[in-house]
């Protein structure tokens, strides 16, 4: 499949009507394991297919990469990214 702007945007409407939408894609983000160490080939190819998925929502191009480095360094430090003594 060619990655059009309609592609893009057809992606994006998948994702963005409603708030359940917005939580599959953050399931869909935190099941492909996009910030967790992969061990095993199932994990890599879910990677993959995530990456896939964020290439065609438009996220990994041109300068929504400062945009991601900026909201993730605007996130909230929870009590569990923390080591605990």
């Amino acid at each position: 499949m060619r990655r059009t702007r309609e592609t893009v945007i057809r992606y994006r409407h998948t994702f963005e009507k409603d708030d359940i939408s917005r939580q599959t894609l953050a399931w869909i983000v935190e099941s492909c394991g996009f910030f967790k160490t992969i061990t095993t080939d199932e994990q890599r190819a879910a990677h993959n297919w995530g990456v896939y998925l964020l290439e065609n929502l438009g996220v990994t191009q041109g300068l929504n990469y400062r945009k991601l480095i900026d909201a993730m360094l605007n996130l909230t430090i929870p009590d569990e990214a923390l080591d605990r003594d």
